[in-house]
């Protein structure tokens, strides 16, 4: 059987609390990069004296006073130690972001802690080319993994656009993505989707119609779970894990798909060639290899441990089993 993971606390009721208060109020916000996040957040601490709103509170992370939010709301957050208190001012330890209709929970700004769930950009595109990718696809999954799922927005979201699925495991190492991936599950409704602490593979069972994964792939100097995606092939180290394990979870027609971003030398696209020595061992499977961004991360590149690197790219390697034509 799967340890599928069962969080019950007060805490959690906090938030689901909290996610239908600002579903009720229609509230909408997208996560934008780091960079981007703190340049609003300087502009908006500029702004003296104004209410803030939810999304200053739960989107912008800001500072905010008692009489900005709804007492009963306060006080529920106040009680469960969601709240940092600073001086007279506080700040919520968590965010919410929006992905088409649906909330999520994840960490709050900053995310500098060891264990901190990422919501952003990534987020987005890999929803959007993983629900794109299997628009396609002539079969339909019955049973899929997401491999370090993070929030559990996009397996979330493909639960709701490919209601046929049977089950989808989320699977992560970090308790914590698994505490905000099963609050998000259970506010979105899906009894299909079950969560798994797992080191890639090791807590999951069986084979997979369908394996989706968007790893951490830089390389992180405080080795963040949500960024550091291992000191080998610069950074590429669970990517490539996650597919050498993945090709062996596949059930026939099945497949595996990867966003992710790859570092590119000055000799070459190391991580391209590795698979490409990988996949020879399978001659069962079709793949591909597609750059749909050419320059990501570019801030990177400072780091010294990028110093032998000329850019990093953003891209989707897709995976199938053959079948049997004759």
């Amino acid at each position: 059987m799967n340890q599928i993971l069962e969080i019950q606390s007060s805490q959690q009721q906090a938030l689901h609390f909290l996610l239908n208060f600002l579903k009720q109020q229609q509230y909408q916000f997208t996560a934008i990069t780091p960079l981007s996040h703190q340049r609003i957040l300087d502009r908006k601490r500029s702004e003296k004296n104004k209410q803030k709103t939810l999304q200053d509170i739960f989107g912008w992370n800001l500072e905010f006073t008692i009489t900005d939010l709804d007492p009963v709301l306060f006080s529920l957050l106040l009680e469960h130690q969601l709240l940092e208190v600073q001086d007279n001012t506080y700040k919520s330890l968590i965010r919410v972001a929006s992905l088409e209709d649906e909330l999520f929970i994840h960490s709050a700004f900053p995310t500098t802690q060891q264990d901190a769930v990422f919501f952003g950009p990534d987020t987005y595109r890999f929803a959007y080319h993983l629900k794109q990718y299997l628009s396609f696809q002539a079969n339909s999954f019955k049973r899929a993994a997401e491999i370090c799922c993070g929030t559990s927005a996009a397996a979330i979201h493909i639960a709701k656009h490919f209601p046929d699925h049977k089950e989808i495991f989320v699977a992560d190492l970090n308790p914590k993505a698994l505490l905000y991936s099963q609050i998000n599950i259970d506010f979105s409704g899906f009894d299909t989707i079950h969560p798994v602490q797992s080191n890639l593979f090791s807590g999951l069972e069986g084979q997979f119609d369908l394996i989706f994964a968007n790893p951490p792939y830089l390389i992180d100097p405080d080795q963040r779970q949500y960024r550091h995606g291992g000191n080998e092939l610069d950074g590429n180290e669970l990517s490539f894990k996650i597919i050498k394990q993945g090709l062996q979870r596949l059930n026939p027609n099945g497949r595996l798909f990867l966003y992710t971003g790859v570092t590119i030398c000055q000799d070459g696209n190391r991580f391209l060639q590795h698979l490409e020595a990988l996949m020879k061992q399978h001659q069962n499977i079709d793949w591909s290899y597609e750059e749909i961004d050419p320059d990501i991360f570019g801030e990177e590149l400072e780091q010294s441990a990028y110093q032998h690197v000329e850019r990093i790219a953003l891209a989707l390697l897709k995976f199938e089993v053959k079948t049997d034509r004759t």
